[in-house]
């Protein structure tokens, strides 16, 4: 597994997926972390696929109230301006971005990312859950 340090270009490596997954959710119980497993399919528009990073103003809102709770960590995706380049269209890019713990009393609550110049993402209504764990399909 690779991630990016906010702050630093350069990707990092983890020799073990399994035991960085069992890390970080060791992690989410000790701390409340929030775990945001991401799934993106390259567009046809570029005959490459394109291209994609996170921005570090990557929220996720409260659906009711527009609270928020900013980005702590990316993993497995850079963070802009560094930028993960696709082979071909149609491509699928897996990530996982970490956040501080969903408030008990969010019910439902958006994945929002705020991009210099358009091509931001945003995932709807995603419902609170007790594990603090959820998949996404970004697009």
């Amino acid at each position: 597994m690779k991630w990016y340090p906010f702050g630093e270009r350069e990707e990092k490596s983890m020799e073990n997926e399994m035991l960085w997954t069992s890390l970080a959710l060791a992690g989410q119980e000790a701390e409340g972390q929030t775990l945001i497993h991401c799934k993106y399919v390259s567009t046809n528009k570029y005959k490459n696929g394109g291209w994609m990073s996170i921005y570090k103003t990557t929220f996720l809102v409260n659906a009711d109230t527009k609270d928020m709770l900013k980005l702590v960590q990316a993993f497995d995706v850079p963070v802009s301006p560094a930028k993960h380049f696709f082979k071909q269209a149609g491509q699928l890019k897996q990530f996982t971005l970490l956040f501080p713990s969903v408030p008990k009393h969010w019910k439902r609550f958006h994945l929002l990312e705020v991009a210099d110049g358009g091509g931001e993402f945003r995932v709807s209504d995603i419902t609170r859950n007790d594990f603090g764990v959820y998949h996404v399909q970004v697009s």
